[in-house]
C-alpha cells in the first residue's frame, strides 16, 4: 500500500521497531534483495515515506498495539467528549448556583478566563522547554495520559520514546483544554438564552469604577476595534456594582444588568479558547517533527534505507574456475568529497563516485593535515567519511574533523566486515558519535563489506 503523504505516527515508530527485530532471522541477502525491490518503489520519496512504503510491505504480522477496542483512538475520542461534556457542566453549575441569579463578573473572569490562560502559559513553557530538549516533569494527573497509556504497546516504550509521547500528552491536553472551552461558552449562550440573569460586580477591595472601566478595556483591546458592542461602557459598570447586603436591585436596568455578556463571551474566546487553539496547532507540527526524527532514529532504519537505494550486487558465473562479480556504484551529488578513514573503502561492495578522494588516519598527521587543508579549500556541498563499522569511534577522527571548516553537511559511511550485518550497539555508537560532530546536519549511512 503506498504511504505517499501518510503521515507517521507512534504506532509506526513501535511497528518498526518490532519489524526491524524480526528481520534479524533473515539472510542478509534476502534483505538485501527484498527491500531493493521495495525501494524501486520509492523514487522521489523522503526517508520518512520510503520507511512508511517498506513497513505496509514489509510487516509480516500485525503488531498487536490496537488490539481490544480501547486503544488510542477510542481513549482520545473518550475523552474529547468527556472534556466537551464538563465544560458544559461546569459553567452549567455555576450559572444555576449563583444567588437570586446574580452572577460575579469577577468570579466568572476568574474561574473560566484567567486560570485557563495561566494553564495556557505553562503548557506553553512545557512545550518550548520539550522542544528544546530539556522538558520540565509532567503533572501525573494529566487527564491525556489515559490516552497514551493505550497507544502504547509495551511500558518500556515510555523511556524510548519518552521525548514524543510528551509531545503527544502536550497535543491532546490542548486539544481536551480547547474542548472544555467550546463546552463552557456552549453553556454560556445557551443558558443566557432561556434564563434572566443579571451580571454585576463587586469586591471586599475598595476598587473604583474608573480602576474596574481601565480593566475591561485592556481586556477588551484584542476586539475592539472590531466589535465595540462587546465592550463595557462606563455607564453600565457603575449601574452594575453590587454589594453584598443590597438586596434591592430595581435601580438597576435590566439592559445594564444583560450588557456584560457580549463582552464575557469575547473574553472566553479570546483568553480561553484561541490560546488552546493555537498550542494545539503548535502541538501537532512539533509532535510530527518529533515522530519522523523517532522514526528515522530506530536502530537498523537506516540500514533499511542503505538496501532500499543500493544496487543489488549479482554474480555471474562464465566457466567453473571463473566468477565475474559486479561492483555496483554509488553515484554522490556533485561537489560531495569523499574522505576514507583507515582504509574503509578497502573493505566496502559499493564503490562510491566522486570527484575527489581523499584518505587519512593511517598516515602521519602531516598526511591528515594535509587532507584537511584540501577540504577547506574545496568546500565541499557535503562531505562523506567513509569508516570501519566494526571498530568504535575514535577520538582522532573526532579531532580531524574538528579541524574542518566551512562544511555543512557530512554523512559517516559505515563499512561492515564481509558477510556480516552491523549490530545495533555499534550503529547506536555511531549516532552518538556524529552528534558531538561540528556539522549543521550528520547523517549515518551503513554500507555492506565485501
Amino acid at each position: 500500500m503506498p504511504a505517499s503523504g501518510m503521515t507517521p505516527t507512534l504506532g509506526h515508530v513501535y511497528r518498526l521497531d518490532k519489524q526491524l527485530q524480526a528481520d534479524r532471522g533473515y539472510k542478509l541477502d534476502d534483505l538485501r534483495e527484498r527491500d531493493h525491490a521495495i525501494g524501486q518503489g520509492c523514487t522521489g520519496a523522503d526517508d520518512t515515506e520510503c520507511l512508511l512504503q517498506w513497513l505496509e510491505v514489509a510487516a509480516t504480522e500485525d503488531d498487536g498495539a490496537s488490539g481490544g477496542w480501547l486503544n488510542e483512538e477510542h481513549a482520545a475520542l473518550m475523552l474529547r467528549l468527556a472534556a466537551l461534556f464538563f465544560g458544559l457542566l461546569t459553567m452549567t453549575g455555576f450559572l444555576l448556583a449563583s444567588d437570586r441569579a446574580l452572577i460575579n463578573v469577577f468570579l466568572l473572569l476568574l474561574i473560566f478566563v484567567l486560570l485557563p490562560l495561566l494553564t495556557s502559559v505553562a503548557a506553553a513553557w512545557a512545550m518550548f522547554r520539550s522542544v528544546r530538549g530539556s522538558p520540565p516533569a509532567v503533572f501525573p494527573l494529566n487527564p491525556a495520559r489515559f490516552v497514551t497509556r493505550h497507544a502504547l504497546p509495551d511500558k518500556r516504550y515510555l523511556k524510548e520514546s519518552s521525548s514524543v509521547l510528551r509531545l503527544l500528552l502536550l497535543k491532546y491536553g490542548q486539544e481536551f483544554g480547547a474542548l472544555f472551552a467550546v463546552g463552557v461558552m456552549m453553556a454560556f449562550l445557551g443558558l443566557l438564552a432561556f434564563n434572566d440573569f443579571s451580571f454585576v460586580w463587586g469586591s471586599t477591595f475598595g476598587f473604583s469604577d474608573a480602576l474596574v472601566a481601565r480593566f475591561t478595556s485592556l481586556l477588551a483591546s484584542p476586539w475592539s476595534a472590531l466589535l465595540s458592542s462587546a465592550m463595557v461602557s462606563p455607564e453600565v459598570i457603575a449601574d452594575t456594582r453590587y454589594h453584598a447586603a443590597q438586596f434591592d436591585l430595581s435601580q438597576m436596568s435590566a439592559d445594564s444588568r444583560r450588557g456584560w455578556w457580549p463582552f464575557l463571551f469575547m473574553c472566553l474566546a479570546v483568553y480561553a479558547l484561541l490560546p488552546r487553539l493555537l498550542l494545539w496547532f503548535a502541538s501537532r507540527r512539533a509532535y510530527r517533527k518529533e515522530v519522523r526524527r523517532a522514526l528515522l532514529a530506530v536502530p537498523g532504519a537506516s540500514g533499511v534505507l542503505a538496501r532500499m537505494r543500493a544496487p543489488v550486487v549479482t554474480t555471474r558465473a562464465i566457466d567453473s574456475d571463473h566468477v565475474d562479480v559486479e561492483t555496483p556504484t554509488m553515484i554522490c551529488e556533485e561537489g560531495a568529497v569523499l574522505l576514507d578513514w583507515a582504509g574503509a573503502m578497502d573493505q566496502a561492495s559499493v564503490e562510491i563516485k566522486v570527484q575527489h578522494k581523499l584518505r587519512a588516519g593511517l598516515g602521519s598527521p602531516a598526511d591528515d593535515l594535509d587532507s584537511i587543508e584540501l577540504i577547506n579549500r574545496l568546500q565541499p556541498v557535503q562531505l562523506l567519511v567513509a569508516v570501519k563499522a566494526w571498530e568504535p569511534p575514535m577520538a582522532d577522527l573526532a579531532d580531524v574533523l574538528a579541524e574542518i571548516n566551512g562544511v555543512s553537511r557530512c554523512s559517516l559511511q559505515l563499512v561492515s566486515l564481509a558477510g556480516r550485518e552491523m549490530g545495533e550497539s555499534s550503529f547506536r555508537d555511531w549516532q552518538k558519535f556524529a552528534r558531538q560532530l561540528p556539522f549543521v546536519t550528520t547523517e549515518v549511512v551503513p554500507l555492506g563489506g565485501q
